[in-house]
C-alpha cells in the first residue's frame, strides 16, 4: 500500500514539474541563453556574470535583452549582418512573454560587423529609431578598443534604463528643443527678410555706384577719369572632414527593426 502511495506520490510530482516547464517556455521560449559566446570573447566568469545582469532586465521588464557573438555572420545568412541576426532570434525562437519581445546584439568577428535587431510592440516602444542610435554610443566605443566585456556590460545596464523609462510611460526621444529652435530661428530671418524689402521700396534715395549717375543729360565732360580707391576680397574656410573607425545606419526587416556597422 505504502508503495503504491509512494509511485502515485511520485508520478503526480512529475505531472507537476513537467507542467511548470511547459508554462515556463509558453513564458520565454528561447532556446539560447541570455549570453552566447560562440566566439569566445569573453571568460567563464564574465559570462555567468552578463548572463545573471541580462536576466534579470529581461525577467523584471518582459522584454529579453540578448548577447551573440559569432565568428562568421555568413553562416546564418549571407545577405547582411542584419538579416543573421534576426534569423537567429526567429529561428531559436528568442525573446520574451507570448509576443517574443526582445533585443539582441550581435558581434560577427571575421569582419568586425555588429548588428542589432528589436522585436515586439513593447520592445520598439523602448527602442525606437532614435533611441537604437543613440544606444550603440554606449557599446561601440568599448568594442573599438577591444573591451568585450565593458561593452556588453554597458549594453545591458542602458537596455535598463530604457525599459525603466518605458515602463515609466517616458520612453527615450528626441529632444524637441534644437526643432523648437531652428523654426524660431527661421521665422526670424523670414521676418527680417520682409523688413528688408519693406525698408527698400521706401528709399528715395540711394547711393549711386559711379558719379555718372550724378551728371544730367546735358552736361559735357571734357576729361573722365576713374580713381581706384580700394578693394573688397573675402575668404571661405574649408573643411576637412573627419573620418570615423566605423559606419553604422538603420534597418529594417525580419517584423522588427535595428542598426547595423563596422567597429
Amino acid at each position: 500500500m505504502k508503495k503504491r502511495i509512494c509511485c502515485f506520490l511520485l508520478a503526480f510530482l512529475l505531472a507537476l514539474v513537467s507542467c511548470v516547464s511547459v508554462a515556463a517556455a509558453e513564458q520565454t521560449g528561447a532556446q539560447l541563453p541570455y549570453v552566447t559566446d560562440a566566439a569566445g570573447l569573453l571568460s567563464e566568469n564574465e559570462n555567468m556574470l552578463l548572463e545573471k545582469m541580462a536576466e534579470s532586465v529581461s525577467k523584471k521588464y518582459g522584454v529579453g535583452v540578448y548577447i551573440v557573438t559569432v565568428e562568421d555572420y555568413r553562416d546564418f545568412h549571407s545577405e547582411g549582418v542584419y538579416k543573421a541576426t534576426y534569423t537567429i532570434y526567429h529561428e531559436y525562437t528568442m525573446g520574451e512573454g507570448p509576443n517574443r519581445d526582445g533585443i539582441m546584439l550581435l558581434l560577427s568577428m571575421d569582419d568586425r560587423d555588429w548588428a542589432m535587431f528589436c522585436f515586439g510592440s513593447r520592445c520598439e516602444y523602448a527602442f525606437n529609431s532614435y533611441g537604437q542610435e543613440k544606444l550603440e554610443k554606449v557599446f561601440l566605443d568599448n568594442f573599438g578598443e577591444n573591451d568585450w566585456y565593458g561593452g556588453f556590460e554597458d549594453y545591458v545596464k542602458e537596455c535598463s534604463v530604457y525599459l525603466e523609462k518605458a515602463s515609466a510611460g517616458k520612453p527615450v526621444r528626441a529632444s524637441l528643443f534644437f526643432p523648437i529652435l531652428i523654426v524660431i530661428g527661421l521665422s526670424l530671418l523670414a521676418a527680417a527678410a520682409i523688413v528688408a524689402v519693406i525698408w527698400q521700396k521706401m528709399e528715395n534715395v540711394s547711393e549711386k555706384a559711379t558719379a555718372n549717375a550724378y551728371v544730367s543729360a546735358g552736361l559735357r565732360l571734357t576729361e573722365q577719369t576713374d580713381c581706384f580707391t580700394h578693394k573688397t576680397t573675402s575668404s571661405r574656410k574649408i573643411e576637412r572632414s573627419s573620418s570615423s573607425g566605423g559606419s553604422s545606419h538603420s534597418e529594417s526587416g525580419g517584423g522588427g527593426s535595428g542598426r547595423s556597422g563596422k567597429f
